[in-house]
């Protein structure tokens, strides 16, 4: 009986290591905290644009409020206008340089 048990578990087939489904969890068991981190930190920042998302629908029921929301909208972007033009002036021309650099690499790479 000992040789049958022998043969039996000399042609059991062996189950193979795969190391890129375990370096994915080992790389997962080390991200899990940071992960969990983020969402602990988002989460009053969700709970805050809920209330205020809330507190909109109310207050546009409210007529007074609603003209007060569109002037205030209204300087808001007055404001905010001039950072956003100079913030395209700034990136433009470097985002389209790195699309015109890239355009030239895979035409380069493309007649090699």
């Amino acid at each position: 009986m000992t040789a049958l048990r022998k043969q039996i578990v000399a042609e059991a087939p062996v189950a193979e290591v795969a190391t890129a489904g375990g370096l994915k969890n080992v790389a997962l068991f080390f991200a899990a905290p940071f992960i969990g981190l983020a969402y602990i930190v988002a989460l009053p920042f969700y709970g805050l644009a809920v209330l205020a998302m809330l507190a909109a629908r109310v207050a546009g029921k409210n007529e007074n409020l609603r003209v007060l929301g569109v002037a205030l909208k209204q300087i808001a972007m007055a404001i905010a206008a001039p950072f956003v033009g100079l913030a395209f002036v700034v990136f433009f021309p470097v985002i389209g340089l790195a699309l015109l650099l890239g355009m030239a690499g895979k035409a380069a790479t493309a007649r090699a």
